[in-house]
């Protein structure tokens, strides 16, 4: 990477995998773009804890040795123009309007400091690849692939609380395949002019699964309690169900967080941390999976399918 060139990713502001999908993009940027990519989920983060700490290793480790502090100096320039050194690592509570951010312009800077904090998929950022690059020519899912395993790393201690879920259901561990199952409470899908619900095609999928893999048990994640009902009703009986112990899968419809209204961002990462970790060993344990159905527009069910070499036949999301 040049010296002094660099991409300082913020969060999006959503989901913890939807932010993980706006810093991917932006690292696919980073590589094209000869930048040292910096990772810095501050106090804008649903997630922040403190001032004093970057939220993203809360959950995964470093990408790289550099800090925050080193994208901060009077004598860089920066892009968008409304940032300076002194801003830099604060909230832009006007993103959404766009402003300098058009991808074009973002990628042909040449200011020291790139700052990044909205989205783009990287299927609208390949067409940038230099034929020089590893990348060039991929689809949109290699290069998530590559992406993710160069550089998504789980925190050790979430990835021990799921080794201690798996010593503590020997099913998970011992019986062999397992289909895991992703569904959210919020399934409505418009699209064209018509309006379905995707959960309404779960249970034919997970018995085409079931039978034709010889899948011996289901493992469930979801984000409300009323599934987790229904599934017991229908699959128990089989004995096949192992239903995740994470505190998100009984929240009875509470609004998502990024909705919700608390006396300050700080009350709100504070909540959120121990959910988030529970979401993110979910999604370790659902990749563990031998096969795999889910939600295709859920960021957790697509990280599901970007952090392995799925067979094809192995997986599917539904839309």
């Amino acid at each position: 990477m040049s010296i002094n060139r660099f991409l300082l990713i913020k969060p999006w502001g959503y989901s913890i995998w939807a932010d993980v999908d706006h810093m991917v993009g932006q690292l696919l940027i980073a590589e094209i773009t000869d930048r040292t990519p910096i990772v810095y989920w501050g106090m804008d983060s649903l997630y922040s804890e403190s001032v004093t700490k970057n939220s993203f290793e809360l959950f995964f480790e470093p990408i790289n040795e550099h800090m925050p502090h080193e994208a901060v100096r009077s004598d860089f320039t920066y892009y968008p123009p409304i940032w300076t050194s002194h801003t830099v690592l604060m909230e832009d509570p006007d993103k959404l309007k766009w402003e300098h951010r058009e991808l074009q312009d973002m990628i042909a800077t040449d200011a020291n400091v790139l700052v990044s904090d909205v989205y783009y998929h990287v299927g609208a950022i390949a067409p940038w690849i230099p034929e020089r690059h590893p990348l060039f020519g991929k689809t949109p899912h290699q290069i998530y692939r590559y992406l993710f395993d160069k550089y998504i790393k789980i925190q050790p201690s979430i990835l021990d609380e799921a080794k201690q879920f798996v010593y503590e259901n020997p099913q998970f561990r011992d019986e062999k395949p397992i289909l895991g199952v992703h569904i959210r409470a919020n399934g409505l899908v418009s699209e064209i002019g018509q309006i379905y619900n995707i959960n309404d095609y779960y249970h034919p999928n997970i018995w085409s699964f079931m039978s034709n893999f010889e899948c011996r048990h289901l493992f469930l994640i979801t984000d409300h309690y009323k599934f987790v009902r229904q599934f017991q009703k229908i699959y128990d009986k089989y004995e096949t169900l192992i239903i995740s112990d994470s505190r998100k899968a009984f929240l009875r419809g509470r609004i998502h967080p990024n909705r919700s209204n608390y006396p300050n961002q700080r009350h709100k990462g504070i909540e959120l941390i121990k959910d988030t970790s529970d979401i993110i060993k979910d999604t370790y344990l659902a990749v563990q999976c031998d096969y795999f159905i889910g939600n295709g527009y859920s960021s957790l069910s697509n990280t599901v399918l970007r952090m392995k070499d799925w067979p094809e036949k192995n997986i599917k999301l539904l839309y």
